[in-house]
């Protein structure tokens, strides 16, 4: 029987506010405080957590950004454009164009098309073409916490992202039963799907929280047959909200009769646009417009800043305008309607606040940035 293990479980969309109104497994993991999100999405946060950095250091935000000149790998799909949208934004129809196009482009990462609209899709690039799990998978260079625990010469093992919460968990608890590793990194997102699609509470998704808690049960007994001591770490990468009004800004927006492309490039995610400009003409024409309208703010370099999500080459956007808590653009180019609840909100509020929970003390962790010191000690304790 080996004397540790360390288990750290990732839930995607575990926010603090949920976690705590429903006290959820506060007996097996008592060590509990909120965490501090980012401005964004998983693709902003995520690395984050593998690797300790911010994101202006590490490269990663959102999925999509404006294309250098001639260089979207997206040029070929300019001829379906005139697709009829009910067709063009059927989720087949997208899955296996997002799927050729993956295997065409050599993608390794998560790669999705979503909603974009084909007519805008020439204009882009896809910022996560590695999987960021896998050694040179950060776009800043910056290794995972995987090759720290390989250096380590410690034996882990981590779930594979692409596979369902079951699949993984069994995995897992395989894993543990060897009674070989001592570093285990669980990934789940089942709460995150069914908090979108039911909201954050309803019956659905209290079914979806009672499995994952006697899930997170059975891994601890599990682990305590075959180890003398077992550490349990939950944690999040933001939290969730319902979304209790939608915003027609991106309808409106093309009113204005700015030509996208030529004038500018926008990508218009769930709950945050960004563009870039063609000129200082076009940029304080768009700046005063957006300023004017009440569905949400433009974000300052200082607000930027303060996220650690002011990139210096303006990779991701040269104006950012976000939309409060339970708000969300409808249509976007994520998605064609509502959606029962979303994340992406500003980081400061209470819904949008992930969560860190430990069967013991750790090292502290108040925000993302300080969970990969606690999984890198752990490789050395």
């Amino acid at each position: 029987m080996k004397a540790k293990i360390d288990i750290f479980i990732f839930a995607d969309a575990l926010g603090w506010n949920i976690a705590s109104r429903r006290k959820f497994v506060e007996d097996l993991l008592p060590v509990r405080n909120r965490c501090e999100t980012l401005l964004g999405y998983s693709s902003t946060c995520d690395p984050t957590i593998l690797t300790g950095a911010l994101p202006q250091d590490h490269g990663h935000f959102s999925f999509f950004v404006k294309a250098k000149e001639n260089q979207s790998p997206f040029k070929s799909l300019r001829h379906l454009g005139f697709l009829p949208e009910l067709v063009a934004g059927h989720h087949r129809v997208r899955n296996k164009v997002s799927k050729f196009i993956a295997a065409r482009q050599g993608y390794t990462g998560y790669f999705q098309l979503y909603s974009v609209p084909f007519s805008k899709l020439p204009y882009l690039d896809y910022t996560e073409k590695k999987d960021i799990y896998e050694p040179g998978g950060i776009n800043g260079g910056q290794r995972t916490i995987f090759e720290h625990w390989q250096e380590s010469g410690k034996p882990w093992t981590r779930s594979n992202w692409r596979l369902s919460d079951p699949e993984n968990i069994d995995h897992a608890k395989r894993e543990i039963e060897k009674g070989d590793v001592e570093l285990l990194y669980l990934f789940t997102a089942r709460l995150d799907a069914a908090m979108h699609r039911y909201g954050t509470d309803h019956p659905q998704v209290d079914e979806a929280f009672d499995t994952f808690a006697k899930n997170l049960r059975s891994i601890a007994d599990t682990a305590a047959r075959h180890y003398q001591e077992v550490r349990l770490h939950l944690f999040s990468d933001h939290g969730m909200a319902d979304v209790h009004q939608c915003s027609d800004l991106l309808p409106r927006w093309e009113k204005l009769g700015l030509k996208f492309g030529r004038d500018y490039t926008a990508v218009w995610d769930s709950t945050m646009a960004r563009f870039w400009f063609a000129d200082d003409s076009v940029r304080k024409t768009a700046t005063t417009w957006l300023q004017e309208q009440k569905d949400g703010q433009v974000l300052t370099d200082e607000q930027l800043a303060g996220y650690g999500c002011l990139f210096p080459d303006r990779k991701f956007g040269e104006l950012f305008y976000l939309l409060p808590s339970g708000s969300l653009f409808v249509p976007s180019f994520l998605n064609q309607r509502k959606v029962t609840a979303m994340h992406g909100y500003a980081p400061e509020h209470i819904d949008s606040a992930a969560a860190w929970m430990s069967s013991h003390e750790t090292l502290p962790v108040q925000n993302l940035t300080q969970i990969f010191p606690v999984m890198r000690k752990a490789a050395s304790s």
